[in-house]
């Protein structure tokens, strides 16, 4: 795109349309078509099975508020706007009472996973790069790059909730324990909640025309490996049957 192209198309309007535009053609909901979510839809998980999944989600968690900070470390102490953005974020991750943290731990907890069992997980190598890739965004001090990666993981997550809650429709759950899921789905993916935070901060960046297309490249990292937790954990699943039935 021109400068002059730019300039023209540089209003609030055009702004959201350009980033509801990437959404659309980069498309997280394809997340629902991976086997792992498949899998959960169709049959309740072994207490092997869910441990797995459990443990190895727990990278995702951990890492949702742990990117938060270290982006409020690394931004330019004078680009006050984008710091306030990622402590609203990071209020409701893992600072607010009760925060998603502590809705995980009970959810975990409910299914036998301890939150010593969390401390002492070793998240397999997908788990892992997708630790790398999201914390290694949020270690720059580039408030641009902060907004596209949340924008990747925002939009993930809210597909993700969605296969959990259809899949998790096997277990009965209580209020209490089904607070994770239901967090999410009442207030954090709603027109107020964290997916629109995601999309208006990056809508407002003057930069989004400039660096639009540097927007797609970071998502779609995200994107992979957010789905790539879900594909490790399914193959562990995979590999462990094979074994048994040896």
């Amino acid at each position: 795109m021109s400068t002059a192209q730019a300039t023209l198309a540089d209003t609030p309007t055009e702004a959201l349309a350009s980033v509801h535009e990437i959404r659309r053609r980069l498309n997280a909901k394809q997340l629902l078509e991976i086997p792992f979510f498949k899998h959960i839809k169709e049959q309740r998980l072994s207490d092997a099975e869910l441990r797995e999944f459990f443990l190895q989600y727990y990278s995702i968690v951990k890492t949702s508020y742990r990117m938060l900070a270290a982006g409020i470390l690394n931004a330019k102490p004078e680009d006050t706007d984008s710091i306030l953005h990622l402590v609203r974020f990071l209020d409701t991750e893992s600072g607010g009472v009760p925060s998603h943290l502590a809705h995980y731990l009970r959810w975990a907890e409910s299914f036998g996973v301890t939150k010593a069992d969390l401390a002492a997980a070793q998240p397999n190598e997908r788990s892992r790069a997708f630790e790398d890739t999201l914390m290694g965004y949020f270690s720059s001090n580039d408030s641009f790059v902060h907004k596209a990666a949340q924008l990747g993981l925002e939009d993930s997550a809210e597909v993700l909730i969605e296969g959990l809650d259809e899949g998790f429709k096997h277990y009965p759950m209580s209020t209490r324990t089904y607070g994770y899921l239901m967090i999410h789905l009442l207030l954090e993916n709603d027109e107020d909640g964290h997916s629109a935070w995601a999309i208006e901060s990056l809508a407002e960046d003057p930069d989004l025309f400039r660096r639009r297309d540097e927007v797609e490249a970071v998502y779609t990292n995200v994107y992979k490996a957010f789905e790539g937790v879900f594909n490790g954990i399914y193959d562990a699943w995979t590999s462990k049957a094979h074994a048994v039935a040896r």
